[in-house]
């Protein structure tokens, strides 16, 4: 217990330790620790807290200066402008917390369908999009051909015969509910080309072999430019737009609530 005494103590002692001064404001160790600074090595430690310890002082010397410096008109000026600023920082976080607590976040998977199909054509794509599947394996697979005639017919029974040669496969990726767009497929799919997309179908089926690897594609449906987006693609930015539409509506009703409850308790009363 003493010696736990003695750590508090002298861990105390180093927090209130004074390090530096300009005119009447003071910085202690403790305003430096409560940064939270991390430090790679003694060195880095050392020219972080002088940088902090420069910069506190340069902020203090040139505010002290300016107090000396500046006309009543300014100094008046500044101050609205400080006022302002205090009350828009007090309420926008006051705000938020509001929002958080009361306005409701859930929004159902049909309240985005409705907005949607509501407001398809203002989501036009800027650029093609794609939907594929793809087996990668080794060119001496011995079921290579089983591979191909299920990979191509892709029934159900197919999905879980390919599924129970996964192990086999180099790369796989057999979920086709994904867009993509043309950078990411050519990024994904090295073996293919920007000139293997100009003409395109739907359902088209690439086989193609190195010298060691057979990749199996096939590309499920795309979108040409200006196409409407599909939902999945704009699923999170409609989303954002429901959300941004009930929280503007919910504030605008809570500004002219704050007032009404205001009046209503005589707390804001306008003379006439």
């Amino acid at each position: 217990m003493l010696i736990t005494i003695g750590c508090n103590e002298l861990n105390n002692t180093r927090q209130n330790q004074l390090i530096a001064r300009v005119d009447n404001n003071y910085l202690y160790v403790s305003d430096i620790d409560n940064l939270n600074l991390r430090f790679s090595s003694v060195s880095d430690s050392i020219i972080k807290t002088k940088n902090f310890i420069n910069t506190w002082a340069k902020n203090l010397l040139l505010y002290n200066k300016s107090l000396l410096n500046i006309t009543n008109e300014n100094k008046k000026l500044l101050d609205k402008l400080l006022d302002q600023y205090k009350l828009d920082l007090y309420n926008s976080n006051y705000k938020s917390s509001i929002i958080k607590s009361k306005i409701d976040t859930l929004i159902t998977k049909s309240q985005l369908n409705e907005y949607y199909e509501m407001n398809n054509s203002i989501f036009l794509l800027k650029e093609s999009l794609y939907r594929y599947r793809l087996i990668e394996f080794p060119k001496n697979n011995i079921d290579r051909n089983e591979i191909t005639k299920r990979f191509i017919r892709h029934s159900d029974l197919d999905k879980i015969f390919l599924d129970s040669l996964s192990f086999q496969f180099s790369n796989s990726f057999q979920n086709d509910n994904t867009w993509y767009t043309k950078k990411v497929l050519l990024k994904n799919l090295s073996f293919l080309t920007s000139k293997d997309l100009l003409n395109i179908k739907k359902s088209q089926i690439f086989e193609v072999e190195d010298t060691i690897q057979v990749y199996l594609l096939k590309i499920e449906d795309y979108l040409s430019k200006d196409e409407i987006a599909p939902m999945s693609s704009i699923e999170n930015t409609i989303r954002n737009i429901v959300f941004n539409q009930r929280k503007l509506e919910f504030l605008k009703n809570f500004d002219q609530e704050i007032i009404n409850d205001a009046i209503q308790n005589k707390k804001f009363e306008i003379y006439h």
